[in-house]
């Protein structure tokens, strides 16, 4: 598989998962197969980055590339935002969360709710796209609701 210019070495991915997938682990499942391990979502919302949580999602010391990290938000203009500081950080991969079926996600429309409102979504890939020179992916399910 290539994701842009980075070729995969297999295909096992480890998908973004919130509150699992913390640097330690992406390192842990490479070390075991994994071809890419993408980190916890990170909002787009960098007024909520001071959080020692957050600080520690956007480094990525020691980890194997393609580093690929996984943004959350509606408001295009901030996940391009976003995309561009996390690129300054390190990533090589930026995903948009686009599947997250949380309660606390969907409640601000984010997530999966996302699928609600094609145009938005259209905005938002047209911005992140044109914010980076990295390869830009999502992550979705089948729908947003059952």
């Amino acid at each position: 598989m290539q994701i842009g210019n980075h070729r995969l070495s297999g295909n096992l991915i480890l998908a973004p998962m919130a509150g699992i997938t913390d640097l330690p682990f992406r390192q842990l499942c490479r070390r075991f197969g994994a071809s890419l391990a993408v980190s916890e979502m990170i909002s787009a919302d960098t007024s909520l980055w001071g959080s020692r949580k957050t600080q520690t999602r956007l480094h990525h010391e020691g980890e194997d590339s393609p580093i690929a990290v996984q943004i959350v938000g509606t408001d295009p203009e901030k996940l391009a935002l976003a995309a561009r500081i996390n690129v300054d950080y390190g990533a090589e991969v930026i995903d948009i969360n686009m599947g997250c079926p949380a309660k606390k996600v969907c409640k601000v429309a984010a997530g999966s709710a996302l699928m609600r409102d094609e145009s938005l979504v259209g905005r938002i890939l047209e911005a992140v796209v044109g914010a980076v020179d990295v390869p830009v992916s999502l992550k979705m399910r089948t729908g947003w609701d059952r």
